[in-house]
């Protein structure tokens, strides 16, 4: 085992990132006679590919747009009646792209620096709740304030869509459908992760529960002692299931890892294995900003599994994938891809000690 490592503390991160739904319009269809709607759906759909071209070749892009899609949908209203609603989104892909690869790299950052602790699904979208280990707060919440520096530049491009010529003629076909739609103008908060602090530590929760135990005692107050000691149990069932959750999620990285290691060194692939190298850099940099203790061999011997798959070094790949086999209790065969591959068995049974937590 390694020396020993600090307590846990970090914070709870609730995140919120706008998303490409918030630039989709909304127009009440039910106003138009029989399928006089399919028309104007089919019109407005060449309006948009039009001037989505028309956007991109000013931003010097050459490549074809792919079409713009507008959706149809029957929903029922506040006193039951059945409405046609067509919802499309009026800015060119390349905004509504750049609001998506916003995203996308905010939750990426996320999962680098983070644990996720819960995951539920709320409809069609997924809600985590994420521990930042506190020695990865700084680093993450200079890359959030850089997000939202991009989130402006979003903004600022949406808006000045908003007052092109473009803009006024599709809300001009917008009228048509006989929707009172007078402006549109989507909500691009800035990004949130409302960090509230937590410490996992026994010693913080022994500290609070002692000095009430105490007053307790002055105080000879029977009813207090016995809320303490199902608070204390409370306590210690939540912090045992946080820390469960960590030491889950930390074992999955490592077992996806070691997969992805394997089929790099069964297909040679050097870019491949370069790669994994800064994925596995991360999880160092993220197993020391929580402060967990682990058994360093396995890491070590991955890195230098890692390095030997890189530079197509043969002897060392042995060498390395025997010394990791051997870390995880495995008796090494001498082929590498075998060994890799009962490796990577061991990691996802239960069994195996990873890691140690307080």
């Amino acid at each position: 085992m390694s020396k020993e490592r600090v307590v846990i503390n970090g914070f709870l991160l609730d995140c919120e990132v706008p998303s490409e739904e918030r630039l989709t319009m909304r127009v009440d269809l039910s106003r138009m006679p029989g399928y006089k709607h399919v028309d104007w759906v089919s019109s407005l759909q060449d309006l948009l590919r039009a001037i989505d071209q028309d956007y991109r070749e000013r931003h010097g892009i050459k490549k074809r747009s792919r079409g713009r899609s507008v959706r149809v949908r029957y929903v029922k209203d506040e006193e039951g009646n059945q409405r046609k609603v067509a919802l499309f989104q009026p800015y060119p892909s390349l905004i509504v792209n750049a609001l998506k690869e916003l995203r996308r790299a905010v939750y990426g950052t996320l999962n680098m620096h983070c644990i996720i602790l819960q995951e539920e699904r709320v409809g069609r979208m997924k809600r985590k709740l994420y521990f930042l280990p506190a020695g990865a707060a700084p680093k993450l919440m200079a890359q959030i304030e850089e997000f939202n520096k991009r989130l402006e530049g979003i903004k600022s491009e949406t808006r000045m869509f908003e007052n092109s010529k473009d803009f006024q003629s599709i809300m001009e076909h917008v009228k048509e459908a006989g929707d009172a739609v007078e402006e549109f103008h989507p909500d691009l908060s800035r990004i949130r992760v409302s960090p509230v602090p937590l410490s996992l530590s026994r010693s913080f929760f022994e500290q609070y529960l002692e000095e009430e135990r105490r007053k307790a005692l002055v105080e000879i107050d029977e009813a207090r002692r016995r809320g303490l000691e199902a608070l204390e149990r409370e306590i210690e069932a939540k912090r045992r299931e946080m820390l469960e959750a960590i030491e889950r999620d930390l074992r999955g990285r490592f077992a996806t890892l070691l997969e992805a290691t394997e089929r790099a060194v069964k297909n040679l692939n050097r870019r491949g294995a370069k790669i994994l190298r800064r994925n596995f850099d991360s999880l160092l940099n993220l197993v020391g900003d929580i402060g967990v203790e682990f058994d360093e061999r396995p890491f070590k011997a991955l890195g230098s599994v890692l390095e030997a798959a890189e530079d197509r070094d043969p002897d060392a790949l042995i060498k390395s994938v025997n010394e990791l086999a051997e870390s995880l209790g495995i008796e090494p065969t001498g082929n590498p891809e075998r060994d890799l591959n009962m490796a990577v068995k061991a990691v996802k049974g239960e069994s195996l000690l990873l890691f140690t937590l307080e």
